[in-house]
């Protein structure tokens, strides 16, 4: 009777052994490897989580500059950084064109190298307001418009460039429509003064008489030399 009682206890023993090392190897071969490959995989989504706060502080950083390179750019269209008198020229005959106006002459004053006058109708304004902006006057003009604003109320970077443009058109519609052209342009324009002359009526009297409106509006534009 006692060795069937030893022999079920020894049959419980290593039937709970191998239950245990059944167990172990469970743990060890199928259940370690996963909880291990979790692990893993917990570690990665984290890695990622924080390269992709990385990524974002980058592209918000890189929208930043973005943002102030678009600022600046905006800021050089309102104010450039030179005289860019034969821009003016080209904006002015385009504003010519569209406003149905006729230029008779365009009158510069950039205060610190004196510019010649230049003729819009002329087919070589542009290489003459390169000679300008170059400093290459070649011809004297002691009638330069003079802005309303003092230089010396400006800072010391931000320069005058003041232009008169004498303008004949048919009608007022006409000579307003100029004047909004000359609003619309990204560079800052103040216009200063507006004078104008109609035909008289003698001349209203005479077919033959130009009846045309005219006009000399003098504006004032700035640049910058500083860094914007």
């Amino acid at each position: 009777m006692n060795k069937l009682t030893s022999s079920k206890n020894s049959s419980i023993l290593l039937l709970v052994a191998l239950t245990v090392a059944l167990l172990f190897a469970l743990y060890y071969y199928l259940l370690l490897p996963k909880l291990d490959e979790v692990e893993a995989k917990v570690s990665n989504v984290n890695q990622l989580q924080q390269q992709i706060t990385e990524i974002e502080g980058q592209l918000t950083k890189l929208d930043e500059v973005q943002g102030e390179l678009v600022n600046i750019l905006t800021l050089r269209q309102k104010v450039p950084e030179t005289r860019a008198i034969e821009k003016i020229i080209l904006d002015m005959a385009e504003i010519e064109e569209v406003s149905g106006t006729r230029l008779e002459s365009l009158n510069f004053n950039n205060y610190d190298t004196a510019v010649a006058q230049s003729e819009v109708t002329e087919p070589n304004m542009v290489e003459k307001a390169q000679a300008e902006v170059n400093g290459e006057q070649t011809e004297a003009d002691e009638n330069l418009p003079v802005s309303s604003i003092a230089k010396e109320t400006l800072p010391a970077e931000l320069k005058l460039v003041t232009f008169s443009v004498e303008v004949a058109a048919l009608d007022f519609t006409a000579l307003d429509s100029f004047l909004k052209e000359i609003e619309k342009l990204e560079r800052v324009m103040k216009t200063d003064t507006i004078s104008f002359s109609l035909p008289g009526e003698q001349d209203q009297l005479d077919e033959d008489a130009d009846l045309t409106l005219q006009a000399t509006v003098q504006v004032t534009t700035f640049y910058y030399e500083g860094q914007q």
